[in-house]
């Protein structure tokens, strides 16, 4: 953040906070809204002559042009003091507009509190506090006083809240905020113009020092936040609890009627209240501040006395951990120094030792020492040095060691076997857990073959069946109708003679069925087959009451047991016979021809009686008579608009779609 743009410290508020000596913060409301002039300019004199001789520096704070000065000159105090009313009264929701617009304005508490925590002054002294307005349930009228005191890391020595406020709500609303309520020398909060107001305070505090302790631990805790001392008025410049209390309830109750409220709501009040006690207010508050700026001054030079014995020691702290940071550092350089030389003695001594000492012989017992490189071929100078005494041991060659143990091969355990490819059997894993191998099962045994012999299909018979008597074997010659008719006209045959039959009929042609239908003659019927075929076709008569048909009883006299065999006619493809064709009827025991023209009639006549029984004829007769004549009806329409296709018959009523023309009604006489 550039504050520093905004912001403009005086030289000597400037020098004093740069050494660290006491500095008290002080509003500037109290010289343009507080006083009338010049009383307000005399004051605000008074108030940094009073902090001058307790040995602390004033800063005056105000905007002036758009910038926030934390110490006013004699000039820059006149001219507030004359300015009066038409400067702003800036709270915190005013300070970027006034900084903005360049504009002059007098600090209240809310806003004095910020400027000085950003030039970092931690004492500020002022008349009174804002804080929670007489009906503040309705009206919410609460001061930002309150707000930047939870906020805010100042101390604010004041004289308690102003006795037009409701001051046991404004302690609900410090304690809310987490704001210590300090009393100095007293237990009560004081109600401004009077020392006492019935509402305690949270601890009190009789010395500066004390109440200087207490800002310093909080400012070293990191709480923050504000700290509020109530400063009792000197007893000489008290009011008498009942006139300050009947001034302030009239004084209320002319502001309601006049409507006013927000930031007019104070400075009204204030001066309604000094016009109704003759002044007597107005040096009551002029003297409360004083009492306040000496407070304020007293403390502040506890509390830099304080941190500079802080810094004193910090200080020597600092210049301890300094001195033991260089011992430490000329403690390292000397003992590198010593470790330095003792490494470059030893090399030396190393080296000396080595020089002196002769060159030993390899040692490896498995190497042959035969096997080295001569002399000569290692120093391709050899050959042009003179001779050497073959006497004189040759100082470059090794003298032979006589400890040293004579060649030896390298036995065969430890010599280097030949590389062998690994063979190309699959990996089996050496840890993988071995299972048993799965046991085929058995196979099973062979059935044992059956005791009994099996019979063909042809033989066997249900030992179950009903019995009867065995049927009459038929004659070995196929029976003609009328002597000597050929045999392709006989009724009755075995199942494979008929399936015969009945294949070669179907692969004839139509036409040449019709042709052998026609050309065959007709067969001399017999005279009991033609009785029985004049009988079958005739219409069966009427039949009396108490003639029971053997398929209307089913317990009939017949053996349920009894089964008919049931042979197809021949029927050729497309080709139906006359009615009056004689229809022969087998003799053959269990045998009987299929007549479906029979049998229909017989399930009429079942169906008819059945009906006459339950009354059916007479009921449908009764429903036909009961059932409306409709006749067509040719009345004009007439579209209803229910629906799109919705018409209107206007001679029956009745309602269709157009699309059902035409329709019919219900015949009438």
């Amino acid at each position: 953040m550039n504050k520093s743009f905004y912001l403009d410290i005086a030289p000597e508020v400037g020098a004093a906070l740069k050494e660290g000596r006491p500095v008290v913060a002080l509003e500037s409301t109290i010289i343009s809204h507080g006083m009338p002039y010049p009383q307000n300019v005399e004051t605000a004199r008074n108030v940094e002559d009073i902090i001058r001789s307790e040995g602390a520096v004033p800063a005056t704070i105000a905007i002036i042009g758009g910038k926030m000065k934390v110490g006013l000159s004699a000039d820059e105090i006149e001219y507030l003091g004359k300015k009066g009313m038409a400067v702003t009264k800036a709270s915190r929701r005013d300070l970027p507009v006034l900084a903005a617009k360049g504009m002059d304005g007098a600090t209240t508490v809310a806003s004095t509190m910020i400027i000085a925590a950003m030039a970092g002054i931690k004492i500020f002294a002022t008349g009174g506090i804002g804080g929670v307005h007489r009906g503040a349930e309705t009206t919410m009228d609460i001061s930002a006083d309150l707000e930047e005191l939870g906020r805010t890391d100042v101390t604010v020595v004041c004289a308690g809240a102003k006795s037009i406020l409701d001051i046991g709500l404004t302690l609900e609303y410090l304690e809310t905020k987490g704001v210590p309520v300090l009393g100095y020398g007293t237990d009560e909060l004081p109600a401004f113009y009077c020392r006492e107001s019935g509402f305690g305070v949270d601890y009190r505090v009789d010395t500066p020092e004390e109440l200087a302790a207490t800002i310093k631990a909080k400012h070293d805790l990191g709480v923050h936040g504000g700290i509020l001392v109530g400063n009792p008025i000197p007893k000489e410049y008290e009011m008498p609890k009942a006139m300050a209390d009947r001034a302030i309830d009239i004084a209320v109750k002319k502001a309601e009627e006049n409507g006013i409220k927000g930031k007019q709501l104070t400075p009204f009040l204030l001066a309604l209240v000094k016009e109704m006690t003759g002044g007597m207010s107005l040096d009551s508050n002029i003297q409360l501040v004083y009492n306040n700026a000496r407070v304020a001054a007293k403390t502040a030079v506890a509390l830099s006395a304080l941190e500079a014995q802080d810094k004193a020691a910090e200080d020597e702290e600092e210049s301890l951990d300094m001195l033991r940071a260089e011992i430490a550092d000329d403690t390292a350089e000397s003992i590198s120094r010593e470790i330095a030389s003792f490494r470059s003695e030893m090399e030396t001594l190393i080296s000396q030792r080595m020089a002196a000492a002769p060159m030993p012989a390899f040692m490896n017992p498995y190497m042959n020492p035969y096997q080295q490189m001569p002399y000569q071929q290692q120093n391709p100078y050899a050959a042009q040095q003179p001779a050497s005494n073959p006497y004189q041991q040759n100082p470059y060659q090794p003298a032979p060691n006589p400890y040293q143990p004579p060649y030896q091969p390298m036995p065969e355990q430890f010599q280097q076997q030949p590389y062998q490819p690994a063979s190309a059997q699959p990996y089996v894993n050496p840890y993988k857990p071995v299972r048993p191998a799965v046991q085929p099962e058995p196979e099973p045994a062979p059935a044992p073959a059956p005791a009994y012999k099996a019979v063909p299909d042809d033989q066997w018979v249900n030992p179950f069946a009903p019995k009867r008597e065995k049927a009459p074997e038929p004659a070995s010659e196929p029976m003609a109708v009328g002597g000597d008719a050929p045999a392709s006209n006989v009724i009755a045959r075995t199942s494979d003679e008929v399936m015969a039959m009945v294949e070669e009929t179907v692969e004839k042609p139509e036409e040449v069925v019709e042709e052998a239908v026609e050309s065959a003659p007709e067969p001399a019927a017999e005279p009991a087959i033609e009785e029985a075929a004049e009988q079958a076709s005739a219409e069966p008569e009427e039949r009396p009451d108490e003639y029971v048909s053997p398929f209307d009883d089913p317990m009939g006299t017949e053996d349920e047991n009894t089964l008919t065999e049931y042979v197809p006619p021949v029927h050729e493809k497309k080709e139906r016979k006359p009615d009056n064709m004689v229809k022969p009827e087998m003799d053959t025991e269990g045998m009987t021809s299929y007549d479906p023209e029979f049998y229909r009639k017989r399930a009429e006549e079942r169906k008819q009686r059945i009906a006459e029984a339950a009354g059916e004829a007479k009921h449908k007769e009764e429903e036909k008579a009961a059932e409306p004549e409709y006749i067509d009806c040719k009345g004009p329409l007439e579209f209803t608009g229910e629906h799109p296709w919705a018409w209107k018959c206007t001679r029956c009523g009745q309602i269709f779609q157009k699309h059902e023309i035409p329709h019919k009604c219900i015949k009438t006489d």
